[in-house]
């Protein structure tokens, strides 16, 4: 996002476009505000004027998502979608992964809603430069495959051990960097020592299997900002980046994951005609 970001309003009802666009313009006076009370002027914006964050209501007449996707992907595939509704619905999460919006919020919008989605775009709106240290091939090839879904923007440089990351973050710069505990040839935690050094406003995530609870304690000392266990999905790790710029996590993220953690139970077992229902464990 600019120093001067241009925001779209898109809603049917005069008085609540008026209502976030005063918010709005409290809070960031120099935005550029655009406004749209259906679909078709939505489009029309949306073709002619690059936008940096999009509140749309969820009900907006002559409105496709496809087209809003189109945008993210070919007009500004940095620019913040936030779907806005008066009622959370378990469909909304789907809808919002569908569009590539980037979070869903309740109505009314307050400051700190606003304020939230303002911090976020002016991360998301920039190429974070990515270093990933991690012996494990396909361990980077994962952690490049889950980055690619999220609404961060990267350059990724990945290496295997802590010498060549040590070399690398001297020559490179580093805003982000996911660093493996169990390094073969180097202490992980020098690693991130050094690129504290380097790089002072650049964030570490450690990752590892498991971190002992005194270490967990000490990793800000070496310029850590938290410890991502393994294994992970994607909720996970976007989470943690979220965490790691001090940005408000998405409701959509923790959405998420409550339906993944829904879809891996297993299905309830029918209960024997006559009998007790079964039990987890029973013969």
């Amino acid at each position: 996002m600019t120093s001067s970001p241009t925001i779209l309003v898109a809603d049917p009802d005069e008085e609540t476009r008026l209502t976030l666009m005063e918010a709005i313009r409290r809070l960031t006076p120099d935005a550029s505000l655009v406004e749209a009370a259906d679909g078709v002027a939505l489009n029309r914006t949306l073709t002619s004027a690059r936008i940096d964050v999009l509140f749309i209501d969820v009900l907006l007449p002559q409105t496709n998502g496809a087209d809003i996707r189109r945008w993210r992907e070919a007009g500004n595939p940095q620019g913040l979608v936030v779907l806005v509704t008066d009622m959370l619905a378990p469909q909304w999460p789907s809808i919002a992964m569908r569009i590539g919006a980037y979070d869903v919020m309740l109505k009314p919008l307050g400051d700190h809603h606003i304020i939230r989605i303002l911090d976020a775009s002016r991360i998301l709106s920039r190429s974070l430069d990515l270093l990933i240290v991690d012996p494990g091939h396909t361990t980077r090839k994962l952690i490049r495959k889950l980055l690619g879904q999220s609404h961060f923007s990267f350059r990724i440089s990945e290496v295997a051990g802590g010498s060549e990351a040590v070399r690398l973050i001297e020559r490179q710069p580093i805003d982000l960097a996911i660093v493996e505990m169990g390094l073969p040839d180097y202490s992980a935690l020098e690693v991130a020592c050094r690129i504290n050094d380097r790089h002072p406003a650049a964030r570490i995530l450690m990752t590892g299997t498991r971190i002992e609870a005194g270490v967990e304690r000490q990793l800000a000392t070496f310029g850590a900002s938290g410890f991502l266990p393994k294994p992970f999905q994607f909720f996970d790790i976007d989470k943690a980046v979220h965490t790691s710029f001090g940005l408000w996590h998405p409701y959509l993220i923790n959405a998420l994951k409550r339906e993944n953690l829904i879809a891996a139970e297993p299905p309830a077992a029918l209960p024997v005609k006559g009998g007790p229902p079964e039990r987890p464990g029973d013969p």
